[in-house]
């Protein structure tokens, strides 16, 4: 199926490219003359000078950049649109399964282990510290802002900790209130992940406790979904304490971090709760193993969403 995808993306970039050749004479001429240079080149035909060739090229690719940008085309408009730049849609990269590959499988697996489309554009790059006040303080005595650029970089240092080693890594337990942030960075930690080849199950709790009960009422059990949220390479538990909590919910929680912390596997907690709110809502000794896998990290600061509002970009 991946190789029928993909065959067909390239059709389609060879038809994009006939069609614009065909609406843009003058552009097909200098493609023409490209191709003859190539030519050229490849079969050193008589009177063949390198240094003079280069500069034909030189010149005949300027033009065409010009062209390109005088009438509004992308550069790559003759480019296949793969949904993964990484292996071309081949699923396969330097040898290995690759990245796009592993989430398309987790995906199949968890409903709603996939990070929604609006989060999608969330990278490290874009966390803006301009919603964090510059001037009031923190309990912890720093600024809002001083203390969001602490968070930022405990996440980087966290990613970077995972490359280097996953199981030296020490996880993260990102607390503060609705609005502040966290899933974005939760986003952010998974694309910088997802570009080394180190594929994390994201998933917000309450989304991995619906699949393993719909899981477990359909008769096939929970233990297979329970395996992979245990043993994936990365762990990202999104909005911890936004679900109702049941029985079943504290017990499948409790499994899951206690295994991760035995084995050393790395893993994201984001919630709204403290840890002394994990420890009453949920369990004892589910907090005090966060507490032992995880750096606990929180954002200081006013609702995000709230602050768009009212600038109008909400």
């Amino acid at each position: 199926m991946l190789e029928a995808k993909r065959q067909a993306k390239l059709v389609a970039a060879r038809r994009r490219y006939e069609q614009v050749m065909e609406q843009h004479p003058k552009l097909w001429e200098i493609e023409q003359q490209l191709v003859a240079l190539y030519r050229q080149k490849v079969m050193r035909e008589p009177g063949f000078v390198s240094q003079r060739w280069e500069q034909q090229v030189r010149k005949l690719e300027a033009q065409r950049q010009a062209y390109l940008r005088q009438v509004g085309i992308p550069e790559d408009f003759a480019e296949p649109q793969w949904d993964c730049d990484l292996c071309q849609d081949t699923g396969l990269y330097e040898g290995k399964m690759c990245t796009c590959e592993q989430q398309r499988i987790l995906e199949s697996r968890f409903r709603g282990a996939h990070l929604p489309s609006r989060l999608q554009e969330q990278t490290f790059s874009r966390f803006s510290l301009d919603w964090y006040s510059p001037v009031k303080k923190t309990p912890l005595g720093n600024t809002e802002r001083e203390q969001a650029v602490a968070v930022l970089h405990a996440c980087q240092a966290f990613v970077a900790a995972v490359m280097e080693d996953p199981r030296s890594a020490t996880g993260l337990f990102l607390t503060g209130q609705s609005g502040l942030g966290k899933t974005f960075l939760c986003s952010a930690i998974c694309h910088s992940l997802a570009e080394s080849n180190i594929v994390p199950l994201y998933i917000v709790f309450s989304d991995l406790i619906s699949d393993m009960r719909a899981s477990f009422q359909q008769d096939s059990g929970d233990a297979d979904l329970l395996a992979i949220a245990r043993q994936a390479p990365v762990l990202i538990l999104d909005d911890l304490g936004a679900e109702h909590v049941t029985e079943y919910a504290v017990s499948r929680l409790f499994d899951i971090i206690n295994y991760r912390r035995n084995e050393r596997l790395p893993m994201v907690i984001s919630s709204n709760l403290s840890l002394a709110d994990v420890e009453r809502i949920y369990d004892t000794r589910i907090a005090s193993r966060i507490l032992e896998a995880c750096q606990p990290v929180t954002l200081y600061g006013t609702d995000i969403r709230a602050q768009q509002r009212k600038l109008g970009l909400g």
